[in-house]
This record gives C-alpha cells, structure tokens and sequence, in this order.
C-alpha cells in the first residue's frame, strides 16, 4: 500500500514550513492568496488527502481545550445599550471573542461621561490593541480622532469615515437570492421600497441589485420605489395597483402599512422583509425575508480582527478591506409555499 502523502512532505517539497501548508489548504486569510494557490495546487498535484479520523480528532480536542485570555479587546458604540441590534452584535462578539481567546469588552458613547478621548486613554493604558467597532449612530468623533495604535475592525456601513476594514452583510447578493426565490413562487411583478437615507447609507447596493434582477426579466420592468417617509395604506395601495404588483420586498414598517391596506397577504399580494430581523421585540415571525445573520457576521469581524492582530497591521488601511458575509433566507405565510412539482 502506498505511504499517505502527508502535510511535512508538501512542506519539504515546498521548502516551507508545515504550518504554512496547513494553512494553506485551510485557505487561511493570513496567507497570501498566491501562497494558498501554490501549495493547494502542489497538495493536488502529490495526491494529498485529508486524514478523515485525524481531522475529526483535531476538532474535538480543539472544541474542548479551554483557550487561554490572549489579551482584552475593545468592542465601541454610541447605541444605546439595550437596543436590540447593539445588544445581539456585542453578544455574538463576545461570545466569538472568547471562544478564541479574547476578553471583549464593550466602550459605549452614549454612556454619561464617556467620549471616544477617554476611552481612548483607557485602551492605551490597559494596553487593549484591538478594537471591533459597532453599530454607530453618530461617526464623527471616530473620523477626527487618530487610530494609529490599534488595529481595528468595523461591521456594517454606519461608519464611512475614516475607512477602516469591515465586515457586511452581502446585501447585494442576498437581495438577488431574495428576489430568486420569490420568482420561483411565480411572483412576477415584484416591487421594492427603500428608504433614501439608507439607500444612500449603503451605497445604492439593494438599488443596483433590484435593477440587475429586473434587467435579467425582460422589458416588461417595475421601478424601486425609493421614499423619504414612511407610506400611507392609501398611497401603498395605489402603488401596488399602478405597477400591477404581485409581491413587495420592504421594511418592516411598510408591512404594518400594508396591513391596513385591505389587500390579503398573501392572497392579493406576496410580502417579503428586505430585512429580517430576529432580535427586534416588533418582528413579525410570520413574515418572509432574508435574515442578514448579523450573529456570523459579528462572530467573522472578530476573527477578521484576530487575524490582522497577529499581522500587527495598526492604523488605518491603505486599502481598506471589506468580507461580505451572505445572509439566509426566513419562510413566513406572508409569501406561497415552494411550488410543487407536477
């Protein structure tokens, strides 16, 4: 039987170490992507198989050895504590945090007293050189402050300035999937609403994703609907009979709009939530929508951080880095059911 072609003998035909091959087969971040190509390639090419009872083995002992505390990290906001989509992102950052090894500890603005300067002075003084930054209702302090000593990490679009590495939902294509499965329903018109200050929040992303679906379906098109306020049920309705829609993508508030419209949902018309969002008390459960899973992409910011820690890249990026984390769609009875094949 031939001898199972192992990680130290890629390594050695690689002349490198056999940690950096691991790495690469795991197609670590911390690699260059040309270094991860080349030994992926060369594993390839020498008949390299993983050893299913050993990796499985590696998984266990990994889940159960206690990490130890590397260091502390800071986790800032302005939001206020209690607030639902503050409170469930720091939970995930937490939870990750410790999970590889870190203490994360939450700076919040909106606390009395507190100013990014003296959170600033305490991050220096406890020597915390990581900091995930959060939902931020008010970025300016951050823009006019320096961060030379810290490596840091951003989630979402709430800060544009200054531009640090960010970790997303990847609105764009989680709306093209969203739109995907809502054809598969055989809805045919689908409207979208947006607000304008979060379309221009993040870009025209769902905009530019709306009008790519819309392009793939012909001529026959529906215009998003971008407002600046919240609808009436009387402007809704005469919305939806001008375009002819048989199904609308939008916030939760326009759902409760649409409520009150007279329209059946889903009988008249097929609602889906542009955002679902599991950890506000007013979420509808029985509403469709696409769930950003703000949770994976808490828990990835706070790998992303690690990673840049261990490369010791302080300061703001030269060119800033952003990993889209795709989002899950959630079943609801506002929408049909899967078709069933004849």
């Amino acid at each position: 039987m031939a001898r199972r072609v192992t990680l130290k003998d890629i390594a050695k035909e690689a002349n490198v170490h056999f940690t950096t091959v691991s790495l690469a087969l795991k197609n670590d971040p911390r690699l260059p992507q040309k270094t991860r190509d080349r030994l992926q390639k060369l594993a390839g090419k020498m008949g390299y198989v993983p050893d299913a009872a050993m990796k499985a083995l590696c998984v266990y002992r990994q889940a159960n050895r206690p990490h130890p505390i590397r260091s502390a990290l800071a986790y800032l906001t302005d939001m206020p504590r209690a607030h639902p989509l503050n409170s469930h992102i720091y939970t995930s950052s937490k939870k990750k945090a410790s999970q590889i090894g870190y203490n994360l500890t939450e700076f919040n603005l909106s606390d009395p007293g507190t100013s990014l300067k003296s959170c600033m002075s305490i991050w220096r003084n406890t020597g915390i050189k990581g900091v995930l930054v959060g939902p931020v209702e008010n970025p300016k302090p951050l823009a006019e402050a320096s961060w030379d000593r810290w490596v840091t990490m951003a989630i979402g679009y709430t800060v544009d300035k200054p531009e640090f590495n960010r970790v997303v939902p990847d609105l764009f294509h989680n709306l093209l999937e969203h739109l995907s499965i809502l054809r598969e329903r055989d809805y045919q018109r689908i409207g979208l609403l947006l607000y304008g200050n979060y379309s221009t929040k993040i870009y025209g992303i769902l905009h530019g994703a709306y009008l790519l679906e819309q392009a793939r379906h012909g001529s026959d098109r529906v215009t998003a609907y971008v407002q600046q306020g919240p609808s009436t049920p009387k402007t809704m309705k005469a919305w939806i009979k001008q375009k002819r829609l048989d199904a609308l993508v939008a916030p939760l508030e326009d759902y409760l709009v649409l409520r009150k419209t007279g329209l059946r949902i889903p009988e008249d018309i097929g609602f889906s939530l542009l955002a679902y969002k599991p950890y506000e008390p007013e979420n509808s459960p029985e509403c469709a929508g696409m769930n950003l899973t703000y949770d994976v992409v808490a828990a990835n910011a706070v790998s992303y951080l690690a990673s840049q820690l261990q490369e010791n890249d302080f300061g703001l990026p030269e060119r800033p880095k952003c990993l889209l984390v795709p989002g899950r769609f959630h079943e609801g009875s506002t929408i049909r059911p899967t078709l069933q094949p004849a």
